[in-house]
């Protein structure tokens, strides 16, 4: 599967593509997952604007949901109006097509979040690497609800009003 097999605004999980991979700093993660979501339109944004969109642009309480359960698991984030962070994942890169974030867990998990932007879809990848034995066990118990979260987000993000709000 590649990143072109998508609809427009539906999200779909695909291969991680080579590119994207290249992006993280996790040098042998213990699992990795990307979607990807076709905008219908050519957008004139970077991948920093598509990260927040994606993220901060959320309801808030999505925001509040995410936040302390990231937190409840140890997640050292940053504070949440910072513009080196998003939503507390700390920029790690940044350029105009893609973006990486990450965050470390006191538990031992170590995690990337990248995102490429091109001209009419975004990429949106996670690498987790799991350093303890704690974070071997709680990871999977995470990552039924890490996937439909993403998925929601990235369709809501790629949804032609909040598309066209925030133009520019």
């Amino acid at each position: 599967m590649t990143g072109t097999e998508t609809a427009s605004g539906r999200v779909k999980a695909i291969a991680v593509p080579i590119d994207v991979r290249s992006r993280a700093s996790l040098l042998n993660p213990d699992y990795q997952d990307a979607f990807a979501v076709e905008t219908g339109e050519e957008v004139p944004r970077d991948a920093e604007r598509w990260i927040r969109e994606v993220f901060e642009s959320a309801p808030a309480l999505v925001r509040a949901f995410l936040r302390t359960g990231w937190s409840l698991f140890g997640a050292q984030l940053g504070p949440s109006g910072s513009p080196a962070h998003v939503l507390g994942w700390q920029i790690g890169e940044n350029h105009p097509d893609w973006i990486r974030l990450e965050v470390f867990w006191k538990l031992g998990l170590r995690a990337n979040l990248v995102l490429r932007a091109q001209s009419s879809s975004i990429v949106l990848a996670t690498f987790v690497e799991h350093q303890r034995r704690a974070a071997r066990i709680l990871w999977p118990t995470l990552i039924l609800v890490h996937r439909c979260t993403l998925r929601y987000l990235l369709s809501r993000a790629a949804r032609p009003t909040v598309i066209r709000k925030t133009r520019g």
